[in-house]
């Protein structure tokens, strides 16, 4: 089960996150973020759909609103026709303790 503590920052995460930058041979280029996204758990999925676009597929990254980045991938994929769906997963977890002194 998920804290409310958990639920609210996962949710924060999820406002805080705006869109993406992937490099596709060596140009990188903005994309939105897939509206497939979602929260599970303690564990924020966002997508980034590559629907037309072909060629080596080096780096991803995800950014706020400021342009700031969030989180990366350093990838190798040499992407063809087909859809190619980047995913950035976030897992929270919250840990507790006692200090003295």
């Amino acid at each position: 089960m998920v804290s409310l503590l958990e639920d609210e920052t996962l949710k924060f995460w999820d406002r805080l996150i705006v869109g993406a930058k992937v490099t596709i041979d060596g140009i990188e280029r903005d994309y939105p973020i897939h509206e497939s996204s979602y929260i599970e758990g303690n564990t924020l999925k966002k997508f980034v759909y590559l629907e037309s676009e072909s060629g080596h597929v080096t780096h991803a990254y995800v950014y706020d609103q400021h342009g700031r980045q969030i989180r990366e991938k350093k990838m190798n994929i040499q992407k063809g026709e087909d859809g190619l769906m980047v995913t950035f997963f976030l897992s929270l977890e919250i840990k507790e303790g006692v200090t003295s002194g």
